[in-house]
Protein backbone atom coordinates (compact mmCIF):
# COMPACT_ATOMS: atom_id res chain seq x y z
CA UNK A 1 0.00 0.00 0.00
CA UNK A 2 1.43 3.37 -1.04
CA UNK A 3 2.09 6.14 1.48
CA UNK A 4 -0.45 8.40 -0.27
CA UNK A 5 -3.14 5.75 0.05
CA UNK A 6 -2.42 5.13 3.73
CA UNK A 7 -2.44 8.82 4.69
CA UNK A 8 -5.55 9.51 2.59
CA UNK A 9 -7.49 6.67 4.21
CA UNK A 10 -6.40 7.66 7.71
CA UNK A 11 -7.37 11.28 7.22
CA UNK A 12 -10.69 10.40 5.61
CA UNK A 13 -11.55 8.00 8.43
CA UNK A 14 -10.73 10.54 11.13
CA UNK A 15 -12.56 13.37 9.36
CA UNK A 16 -15.63 11.19 8.84
CA UNK A 17 -15.79 10.08 12.47
CA UNK A 18 -15.13 13.63 13.67
CA UNK A 19 -18.09 14.83 11.62
CA UNK A 20 -20.28 12.09 13.12
CA UNK A 21 -19.11 12.88 16.65
CA UNK A 22 -19.87 16.58 16.11
CA UNK A 23 -23.41 15.63 15.15
CA UNK A 24 -23.67 13.31 18.14
CA UNK A 25 -22.37 15.88 20.65
CA UNK A 26 -24.89 18.44 19.40
CA UNK A 27 -27.80 16.02 19.65
CA UNK A 28 -30.38 15.35 22.35
CA UNK A 29 -29.02 11.82 22.55
CA UNK A 30 -25.76 13.20 23.93
CA UNK A 31 -27.58 15.35 26.50
CA UNK A 32 -29.79 12.51 27.74
CA UNK A 33 -27.23 9.74 27.33
CA UNK A 34 -29.89 7.64 25.61
CA UNK A 35 -29.60 6.64 21.92
CA UNK A 36 -32.33 8.23 19.83
CA UNK A 37 -34.27 6.78 16.96
CA UNK A 38 -32.16 8.65 14.43
CA UNK A 39 -28.50 7.71 14.23
CA UNK A 40 -25.89 10.29 13.12
CA UNK A 41 -25.78 9.96 9.35
CA UNK A 42 -24.62 11.63 6.17
CA UNK A 43 -25.27 11.44 2.45
CA UNK A 44 -21.92 11.15 0.70
CA UNK A 45 -23.04 13.23 -2.29
CA UNK A 46 -24.08 16.12 -0.01
CA UNK A 47 -21.21 15.88 2.44
CA UNK A 48 -17.81 17.63 2.66
CA UNK A 49 -16.38 14.47 1.06
CA UNK A 50 -18.47 14.71 -2.14
CA UNK A 51 -15.77 16.48 -4.15
CA UNK A 52 -13.16 13.78 -3.55
CA UNK A 53 -15.71 10.99 -3.90
CA UNK A 54 -16.81 12.22 -7.32
CA UNK A 55 -13.38 13.33 -8.56
CA UNK A 56 -13.29 12.13 -12.17
CA UNK A 57 -9.65 13.14 -12.48
CA UNK A 58 -8.55 10.74 -9.74
CA UNK A 59 -10.80 7.67 -9.49
CA UNK A 60 -8.53 6.24 -6.76
CA UNK A 61 -10.07 8.53 -4.15
CA UNK A 62 -13.51 6.87 -4.38
CA UNK A 63 -11.88 3.46 -4.31
CA UNK A 64 -9.86 4.32 -1.19
CA UNK A 65 -12.86 5.89 0.53
CA UNK A 66 -15.01 2.84 -0.23
CA UNK A 67 -12.32 0.57 1.17
CA UNK A 68 -12.02 2.59 4.38
CA UNK A 69 -15.79 2.70 4.80
CA UNK A 70 -15.97 -1.06 4.26
CA UNK A 71 -13.34 -1.54 6.97
CA UNK A 72 -15.31 0.62 9.40
CA UNK A 73 -18.47 -1.32 8.59
CA UNK A 74 -16.69 -4.60 9.18
CA UNK A 75 -15.59 -3.25 12.59
CA UNK A 76 -19.28 -2.42 13.34
CA UNK A 77 -18.50 1.30 13.61
CA UNK A 78 -20.71 2.38 10.70
CA UNK A 79 -23.45 0.99 8.50
CA UNK A 80 -23.49 1.63 4.75
CA UNK A 81 -26.29 2.00 2.23
CA UNK A 82 -25.37 1.51 -1.44
CA UNK A 83 -26.79 3.59 -4.27
CA UNK A 84 -29.33 1.86 -6.49
CA UNK A 85 -27.88 0.30 -9.62
CA UNK A 86 -24.34 1.47 -8.71
CA UNK A 87 -22.30 -1.24 -7.03
CA UNK A 88 -19.30 1.04 -6.50
CA UNK A 89 -21.23 4.00 -5.03
CA UNK A 90 -22.09 4.38 -1.35
CA UNK A 91 -25.06 6.66 -0.80
CA UNK A 92 -25.43 6.92 2.99
CA UNK A 93 -23.28 6.25 6.04
CA UNK A 94 -24.69 5.76 9.57
CA UNK A 95 -22.76 5.80 12.85
CA UNK A 96 -23.65 2.81 15.02
CA UNK A 97 -24.76 3.84 18.50
CA UNK A 98 -22.80 1.00 20.08
CA UNK A 99 -19.60 2.23 18.43
CA UNK A 100 -19.49 5.81 19.74
CA UNK A 101 -16.61 5.08 22.12
CA UNK A 102 -14.72 3.27 19.37
CA UNK A 103 -15.28 6.25 17.08
CA UNK A 104 -13.67 8.49 19.68
CA UNK A 105 -10.71 6.12 19.93
CA UNK A 106 -10.15 5.86 16.18
CA UNK A 107 -10.50 9.60 15.60
CA UNK A 108 -8.16 10.42 18.48
CA UNK A 109 -10.72 12.86 19.82
CA UNK A 110 -11.28 13.42 23.54
CA UNK A 111 -14.95 12.74 24.35
CA UNK A 112 -16.94 15.88 25.07
CA UNK A 113 -18.33 14.24 28.19
CA UNK A 114 -14.78 13.90 29.50
CA UNK A 115 -14.10 17.58 28.81
CA UNK A 116 -17.32 18.60 30.58
CA UNK A 117 -16.35 16.56 33.63
CA UNK A 118 -12.95 18.24 33.60
CA UNK A 119 -14.70 21.62 33.57
CA UNK A 120 -16.91 20.54 36.48
CA UNK A 121 -13.85 19.48 38.45
CA UNK A 122 -12.11 22.78 37.72
CA UNK A 123 -15.06 24.70 39.23
CA UNK A 124 -15.11 22.82 42.54
CA UNK A 125 -12.75 25.28 44.32
CA UNK A 126 -15.45 27.96 43.94
CA UNK A 127 -17.99 25.99 46.01
CA UNK A 128 -17.23 27.94 49.18
CA UNK A 129 -16.23 31.24 47.57
CA UNK A 130 -16.90 34.23 49.88
CA UNK A 131 -18.74 36.11 47.13
CA UNK A 132 -22.29 34.82 46.90
CA UNK A 133 -22.68 35.61 43.20
CA UNK A 134 -19.63 33.49 42.37
CA UNK A 135 -21.07 30.53 44.30
CA UNK A 136 -24.36 30.91 42.45
CA UNK A 137 -22.63 31.09 39.07
CA UNK A 138 -20.55 27.98 39.84
CA UNK A 139 -23.69 26.05 40.74
CA UNK A 140 -25.44 27.14 37.55
CA UNK A 141 -22.45 26.08 35.46
CA UNK A 142 -22.16 22.75 37.27
CA UNK A 143 -25.85 21.99 36.71
CA UNK A 144 -25.53 22.81 33.00
CA UNK A 145 -22.36 20.75 32.57
CA UNK A 146 -23.97 17.79 34.32
CA UNK A 147 -26.72 17.98 31.70
CA UNK A 148 -24.20 17.95 28.87
CA UNK A 149 -24.35 21.68 28.17
CA UNK A 150 -21.21 23.81 28.02
CA UNK A 151 -22.89 27.16 28.69
CA UNK A 152 -20.39 30.06 28.38
CA UNK A 153 -17.45 27.72 29.01
CA UNK A 154 -15.12 26.37 26.33
CA UNK A 155 -14.70 22.57 26.58
CA UNK A 156 -11.55 22.87 24.48
CA UNK A 157 -9.96 25.33 26.90
CA UNK A 158 -10.19 23.74 30.34
CA UNK A 159 -6.98 25.50 31.36
CA UNK A 160 -8.65 28.84 30.66
CA UNK A 161 -11.37 27.96 33.16
CA UNK A 162 -8.75 26.78 35.67
CA UNK A 163 -7.05 30.19 35.38
CA UNK A 164 -10.37 31.99 35.81
CA UNK A 165 -11.16 29.96 38.94
CA UNK A 166 -7.70 30.66 40.35
CA UNK A 167 -8.19 34.38 39.73
CA UNK A 168 -11.65 34.43 41.32
CA UNK A 169 -10.36 32.68 44.42
CA UNK A 170 -7.55 35.19 44.90
CA UNK A 171 -9.56 38.39 44.37
CA UNK A 172 -11.27 38.41 47.81
CA UNK A 173 -7.83 38.27 49.45
CA UNK A 174 -6.72 41.59 47.97
CA UNK A 175 -8.29 43.76 50.66
CA UNK A 176 -9.67 47.27 50.24
CA UNK A 177 -6.97 48.64 47.93
CA UNK A 178 -7.11 47.92 44.18
CA UNK A 179 -4.00 46.05 43.02
CA UNK A 180 -2.30 46.77 39.66
CA UNK A 181 -3.17 44.07 37.14
CA UNK A 182 0.39 43.15 36.27
CA UNK A 183 1.49 42.80 39.88
CA UNK A 184 -1.52 40.57 40.54
CA UNK A 185 -0.77 38.55 37.39
CA UNK A 186 2.84 38.02 38.48
CA UNK A 187 1.68 36.80 41.88
CA UNK A 188 -0.81 34.35 40.35
CA UNK A 189 0.87 33.11 37.19
CA UNK A 190 4.51 34.26 37.47
CA UNK A 191 3.87 36.22 34.30
CA UNK A 192 3.00 39.92 34.40
CA UNK A 193 0.95 39.77 31.19
CA UNK A 194 -0.83 36.41 31.51
CA UNK A 195 -3.93 37.87 33.17
CA UNK A 196 -4.44 40.49 30.46
CA UNK A 197 -3.79 38.08 27.61
CA UNK A 198 -5.71 35.03 28.80
CA UNK A 199 -8.18 35.75 31.61
CA UNK A 200 -9.17 39.40 31.97
CA UNK A 201 -11.82 39.55 29.25
CA UNK A 202 -13.68 36.50 30.52
CA UNK A 203 -13.36 37.74 34.12
CA UNK A 204 -14.99 41.08 33.29
CA UNK A 205 -17.61 39.39 31.10
CA UNK A 206 -18.46 37.06 33.99
CA UNK A 207 -18.78 39.97 36.42
CA UNK A 208 -21.12 41.80 34.04
CA UNK A 209 -23.23 38.71 33.44
CA UNK A 210 -23.44 37.19 36.92
CA UNK A 211 -22.75 39.78 39.62
CA UNK A 212 -25.90 41.88 39.33
CA UNK A 213 -23.74 45.01 39.59
CA UNK A 214 -23.83 47.92 37.16
CA UNK A 215 -20.72 49.74 35.99
CA UNK A 216 -20.04 51.93 32.98
CA UNK A 217 -16.41 51.30 32.01
CA UNK A 218 -13.82 48.54 32.11
CA UNK A 219 -11.84 50.52 34.69
CA UNK A 220 -14.88 50.63 36.96
CA UNK A 221 -15.41 46.89 36.63
CA UNK A 222 -11.74 46.27 37.39
CA UNK A 223 -11.94 48.47 40.47
CA UNK A 224 -15.06 46.68 41.66
CA UNK A 225 -13.18 43.39 41.37
CA UNK A 226 -10.18 44.82 43.22
CA UNK A 227 -7.88 45.50 40.28
CA UNK A 228 -6.56 48.56 38.47
CA UNK A 229 -4.38 49.33 35.47
CA UNK A 230 -2.77 52.35 37.10
CA UNK A 231 -2.29 53.66 40.66
CA UNK A 232 -5.38 55.48 41.91
CA UNK A 233 -5.64 58.95 43.45
CA UNK A 234 -8.24 61.32 44.89
CA UNK A 235 -8.53 64.64 43.07
CA UNK A 236 -10.13 67.54 44.92
CA UNK A 237 -10.08 71.31 45.20
CA UNK A 238 -11.37 73.71 47.80
CA UNK A 239 -11.43 74.25 51.52
CA UNK A 240 -10.42 71.13 53.44
CA UNK A 241 -7.99 70.60 56.30
CA UNK A 242 -6.71 67.19 57.30
CA UNK A 243 -4.26 65.86 59.85
CA UNK A 244 -2.02 62.85 59.36
CA UNK A 245 -0.86 60.16 61.75
CA UNK A 246 2.36 61.99 62.56
CA UNK A 247 0.47 65.16 63.50
CA UNK A 248 1.14 67.12 60.31
CA UNK A 249 -1.69 69.34 59.09
CA UNK A 250 -2.50 70.17 55.47
CA UNK A 251 -4.86 72.88 54.20
CA UNK A 252 -5.93 72.08 50.62
CA UNK A 253 -7.14 75.64 50.02
CA UNK A 254 -3.47 76.50 49.52
CA UNK A 255 -3.68 74.75 46.15
CA UNK A 256 -5.97 76.86 43.91
CA UNK A 257 -5.81 74.36 41.04
CA UNK A 258 -6.59 71.41 43.28
CA UNK A 259 -4.39 68.44 44.14
CA UNK A 260 -4.24 64.67 43.99
CA UNK A 261 -3.93 62.44 47.07
CA UNK A 262 -2.56 58.93 46.74
CA UNK A 263 -3.95 55.88 48.51
CA UNK A 264 -1.03 55.96 50.94
CA UNK A 265 -1.87 59.56 51.84
CA UNK A 266 -5.54 58.72 52.41
CA UNK A 267 -4.52 55.86 54.71
CA UNK A 268 -2.56 58.14 57.06
CA UNK A 269 -5.30 60.77 57.38
CA UNK A 270 -6.69 60.66 60.93
CA UNK A 271 -8.78 63.83 61.14
CA UNK A 272 -10.70 65.81 58.52
CA UNK A 273 -12.07 69.33 58.94
CA UNK A 274 -14.48 70.83 56.40
CA UNK A 275 -15.11 74.57 56.43
CA UNK A 276 -16.75 74.70 52.99
CA UNK A 277 -20.49 75.35 52.90
CA UNK A 278 -20.97 72.92 50.01
CA UNK A 279 -19.40 69.63 48.93
CA UNK A 280 -19.82 68.92 45.22
CA UNK A 281 -18.75 65.65 43.61
CA UNK A 282 -18.36 65.76 39.83
CA UNK A 283 -18.46 62.74 37.54
CA UNK A 284 -16.39 63.85 34.54
CA UNK A 285 -12.82 65.16 34.32
CA UNK A 286 -13.50 68.04 31.92
CA UNK A 287 -16.44 69.32 33.95
CA UNK A 288 -14.41 69.03 37.16
CA UNK A 289 -11.64 71.26 35.82
CA UNK A 290 -14.10 73.70 34.29
CA UNK A 291 -15.91 74.07 37.61
CA UNK A 292 -12.68 74.85 39.48
CA UNK A 293 -12.74 78.26 37.78
CA UNK A 294 -15.92 79.21 39.66
CA UNK A 295 -15.48 82.10 42.16
CA UNK A 296 -17.20 80.05 44.87
CA UNK A 297 -14.41 77.49 44.71
CA UNK A 298 -11.71 80.14 44.89
CA UNK A 299 -13.54 81.72 47.85
CA UNK A 300 -13.44 78.46 49.77
CA UNK A 301 -17.20 78.03 49.76
CA UNK A 302 -17.18 74.73 47.82
CA UNK A 303 -15.12 71.57 48.18
CA UNK A 304 -15.06 69.89 44.76
CA UNK A 305 -14.27 66.18 44.39
CA UNK A 306 -13.73 64.34 41.11
CA UNK A 307 -15.38 60.89 41.06
CA UNK A 308 -14.44 59.65 37.57
CA UNK A 309 -17.69 57.73 37.25
CA UNK A 310 -18.18 55.24 40.07
CA UNK A 311 -15.69 56.17 42.82
CA UNK A 312 -12.63 53.94 42.82
CA UNK A 313 -11.46 52.20 45.99
CA UNK A 314 -9.04 54.92 47.05
CA UNK A 315 -11.75 57.55 46.65
CA UNK A 316 -14.18 55.31 48.54
CA UNK A 317 -11.75 55.23 51.46
CA UNK A 318 -11.62 59.03 51.46
CA UNK A 319 -15.41 59.37 51.14
CA UNK A 320 -15.91 57.08 54.14
CA UNK A 321 -13.79 59.41 56.26
CA UNK A 322 -15.54 62.46 54.86
CA UNK A 323 -19.02 61.01 55.39
CA UNK A 324 -18.24 60.34 59.04
CA UNK A 325 -17.23 63.97 59.53
CA UNK A 326 -20.37 65.19 57.76
CA UNK A 327 -22.67 62.90 59.76
CA UNK A 328 -21.20 64.15 63.06
CA UNK A 329 -21.26 67.86 62.14
CA UNK A 330 -23.74 70.10 63.97
CA UNK A 331 -24.04 72.29 60.87
CA UNK A 332 -23.10 69.97 57.97
CA UNK A 333 -22.31 71.31 54.49
CA UNK A 334 -24.76 70.88 51.63
CA UNK A 335 -24.00 67.68 49.70
CA UNK A 336 -24.33 67.77 45.90
CA UNK A 337 -23.41 65.57 42.96
CA UNK A 338 -23.16 66.58 39.32
CA UNK A 339 -23.13 63.91 36.65
CA UNK A 340 -24.48 62.99 33.24
CA UNK A 341 -28.24 63.04 32.83
CA UNK A 342 -28.38 59.45 31.66
CA UNK A 343 -28.68 55.98 33.16
CA UNK A 344 -25.03 55.86 34.14
CA UNK A 345 -25.09 59.26 35.79
CA UNK A 346 -28.27 58.50 37.72
CA UNK A 347 -26.95 55.13 38.89
CA UNK A 348 -23.67 56.69 40.03
CA UNK A 349 -25.60 59.33 41.99
CA UNK A 350 -27.70 56.67 43.72
CA UNK A 351 -24.62 54.60 44.50
CA UNK A 352 -22.81 57.51 46.18
CA UNK A 353 -25.98 58.48 48.01
CA UNK A 354 -26.60 54.92 49.26
CA UNK A 355 -23.02 54.23 50.31
CA UNK A 356 -21.79 57.55 51.69
CA UNK A 357 -24.15 60.53 51.80
CA UNK A 358 -27.87 59.83 52.41
CA UNK A 359 -28.55 63.56 52.15
CA UNK A 360 -26.92 63.89 48.72
CA UNK A 361 -28.84 65.99 46.18
CA UNK A 362 -28.38 66.25 42.38
CA UNK A 363 -26.82 69.38 40.91
CA UNK A 364 -27.81 70.44 37.38
CA UNK A 365 -29.30 67.00 36.73
CA UNK A 366 -32.98 67.94 36.64
CA UNK A 367 -35.62 68.30 33.93
CA UNK A 368 -34.93 72.03 33.60
CA UNK A 369 -31.27 71.43 32.72
CA UNK A 370 -32.14 68.59 30.36
CA UNK A 371 -34.58 70.76 28.42
CA UNK A 372 -32.35 73.84 28.51
CA UNK A 373 -29.61 71.92 26.69
CA UNK A 374 -31.89 69.69 24.63
CA UNK A 375 -30.29 70.89 21.39
CA UNK A 376 -26.98 69.41 22.55
CA UNK A 377 -28.45 66.20 23.93
CA UNK A 378 -27.72 62.83 22.36
CA UNK A 379 -30.54 60.65 20.96
CA UNK A 380 -31.21 57.29 22.61
CA UNK A 381 -31.81 53.97 20.89
CA UNK A 382 -34.87 51.77 21.36
CA UNK A 383 -32.86 49.44 23.55
CA UNK A 384 -31.71 52.34 25.72
CA UNK A 385 -35.29 53.63 25.94
CA UNK A 386 -36.38 50.18 27.13
CA UNK A 387 -33.76 50.35 29.87
CA UNK A 388 -35.11 53.75 30.89
CA UNK A 389 -38.63 52.31 31.14
CA UNK A 390 -37.32 49.44 33.26
CA UNK A 391 -35.48 51.87 35.56
CA UNK A 392 -38.64 53.98 35.82
CA UNK A 393 -40.38 51.00 37.47
CA UNK A 394 -37.74 50.52 40.14
CA UNK A 395 -38.84 52.03 43.49
CA UNK A 396 -35.33 53.21 44.40
CA UNK A 397 -35.41 55.63 41.44
CA UNK A 398 -38.72 57.23 42.45
CA UNK A 399 -37.02 60.61 43.00
CA UNK A 400 -35.87 60.54 39.38
CA UNK A 401 -39.32 59.95 37.92
CA UNK A 402 -39.66 63.37 36.18
CA UNK A 403 -36.18 63.13 34.64
CA UNK A 404 -36.65 59.56 33.43
CA UNK A 405 -40.07 60.35 31.97
CA UNK A 406 -38.64 63.35 30.09
CA UNK A 407 -35.75 61.27 28.74
CA UNK A 408 -38.23 58.66 27.52
CA UNK A 409 -40.63 61.21 26.05
CA UNK A 410 -37.92 63.22 24.26
CA UNK A 411 -35.69 60.20 23.54
CA UNK A 412 -32.61 62.10 24.76
CA UNK A 413 -29.79 61.96 27.29
CA UNK A 414 -27.31 64.70 28.23
CA UNK A 415 -23.62 64.43 29.04
CA UNK A 416 -22.46 67.02 31.53
CA UNK A 417 -19.62 68.23 29.27
CA UNK A 418 -22.36 69.86 27.17
CA UNK A 419 -22.99 72.27 30.05
CA UNK A 420 -20.21 74.82 29.83
CA UNK A 421 -21.64 78.01 31.35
Amino acid sequence: MEADEISFKQKFGKDLLTLFLNKYEQSQSFVTGTPGKMRPQLIIGKSPFARDYNDEMDFRKRHWMNERLAELEQEDVVQLTMAKYRSDEIEKVYLQWEAVEEAYRISGRTPLRTKLEQLRASLIPLSSHPWRWVQKWRQEMDDALAQGKAVRLDPDDVQGTVDLVHTLNELPLLGDRAVPIRIFSQQLFRDTKHLERQTLKRLIALAKQASGEQRETEEEWLDWLGLTRNPQSVFLCGSLVFRTRDGKQVDTSAFPGGLGLSGETIDVITHVFVSARHILSIENWTSYHHYLEQPSVRAGEVLVIYTGGYPNRVLQSFLRKLSQVVSEASNPPELLHWGDIDLGGIRIFKWIQSNFFPGLRPYRMGVDTLLQYESQAAPVSEDYASQLVHTLREPRYADWLPVLETMIERRIRLEQECIVD
